[in-house]
């Protein structure tokens, strides 16, 4: 036990997955009915959509936070009776949203609140005691996501208007917050690669390496902050929207482009990360694509979560896991097979919103998602659980 909660990633990590493994699979067969449907949380598209944002990908959060914050700030790590709080209101919510008992509907509001409080202040004591005043714009996202929160469950009882808002907003939080830590890590970890792994043709001349963050990348998350601001509003012009959705689906991919990816396809590790990161482009582009009537809608909503995402926690955590547990930063099959299981689940889920073969392809993204995250677990729960190697690795955050 005292193992388990000696690190954030291992807890949240560990419910990420074994979540992620049954949450899809119940889902496919309540929808099918062959189980019944979840109502605490409204309709069964909200608990879907609400789970996957505040259960799955909350727990990722709250395990990357927590984890790279010791990293950021050279303080010890979160550990013991905070991260055992924090992950048993995860738990607590998730059994309880799940429950068929309409009067437990409050206790699991609080407790899912609870959480994202929770991580908000753990958070907040870490950064601010240590004054990392560059990660305040992560302390900020990490507050607004329970308000969202909190507006979504006051949709389910005042004004169901707010709730698909509410869960845009925590998309495009997620998002945000995607941004900010790939144009960290990606450019960095690729340039460790380069450096390590350069050919030996380039013996005598220095491989050419991603750019530090500059105007281009400012400009581009001022674009996206835009966009997803004037989107949330419903901004009146539909035409001007999708422009600006467009322009900066473009700067997102040029962005992508400068950081070398196509250079690292030996080692699914850095890959994926280029890969997570290419489904922003795609989404931004289809997103404004909708505000043309161009593309449904729902294309550019799974372009986000199922592949962005989705893909950026899969290989961040796995990433994480081994570099905090002193293994080798190298893929291993199980961990290659989820990585490209997911990613044809994010593919077929786009493109079943377009209508010709969606049950099909529904069906064969729920069961490539299963495959990726049974792979995940096989790989990664023995990790979770084991003690860190004594021969130290390198720390996989930056």
């Amino acid at each position: 036990m005292r193992l388990l909660f000696s690190y954030a990633f291992r807890p949240l990590f560990l419910l990420m997955t074994i979540y992620a493994v049954f949450v899809v699979p119940y889902w496919i067969a309540a929808w099918l009915g062959y189980l019944p449907m979840p109502t605490l949380l409204g309709t069964p598209s909200w608990w879907h959509a609400h789970e996957m944002i505040y259960g799955f990908a909350g727990a990722a959060v709250g395990g990357f936070a927590l984890t790279a914050v010791a990293t950021w700030t050279r303080r010890p790590p979160v550990a013991g009776p905070p991260l055992v709080m924090l992950s048993g209101l995860w738990l607590a919510a998730r059994l309880l949203f799940a429950s068929p008992f309409s009067g437990l509907r409050e206790a699991a509001m609080a407790a899912d609140l609870g959480y994202g409080v929770l991580l908000f202040v753990l958070m907040s004591r870490e950064v601010i005691g240590a004054q990392s005043t560059r990660n305040y714009k992560v302390l900020v996202i990490l507050a607004v996501l329970p308000l969202a929160n909190a507006w979504f469950f006051l949709g389910i009882s005042r004004n169901g208007a707010w709730i698909a808002t509410s869960l845009m907003a925590a998309v495009w939080l997620l998002i945000l917050l995607i941004n900010v830590i790939a144009g960290r890590i990606i450019p960095a970890f690729t340039r460790n690669w380069l450096k390590m792994r350069a050919a030996p043709e380039m013996a005598n001349r220095a491989p050419k390496l991603p750019p530090s963050f500059d105007r281009l990348d400012l400009l581009t998350t001022c674009l996206m902050i835009a966009f997803a601001a004037l989107h949330l509003a419903d901004f009146p012009s539909s035409i001007g929207l999708a422009a600006l959705g467009l322009l900066t689906s473009g700067l997102l991919a040029l962005r992508l482009l400068r950081w070398r990816g196509l250079e690292t396809t030996k080692e699914p590790l850095v890959w994926v990360l280029h890969l997570a990161f290419a489904w922003l482009p795609i989404g931004f582009l289809l997103m404004g694509l909708a505000q043309a009537d161009l593309a449904p809608r729902s294309a550019g909503i799974h372009a986000l979560t199922s592949g962005a995402i989705t893909t950026m926690i899969v290989a961040v955590a796995g990433r994480a896991a081994l570099g905090h547990t002193n293994r080798p930063l190298r893929s291993h099959p199980a961990l290659t097979t989820a990585y490209l299981a997911i990613t044809i689940s994010a593919v077929c889920r786009v493109l079943a919103a377009f209508g010709p073969g969606a049950r099909m392809l529904l069906a064969i993204a729920a069961a490539a998602w299963c495959l990726g995250f049974f792979a995940f677990a096989w790989r990664y729960v023995p990790i979770l659980t084991q003690p860190k190697l004594k021969t130290a690795g390198s720390l996989p955050l930056a």
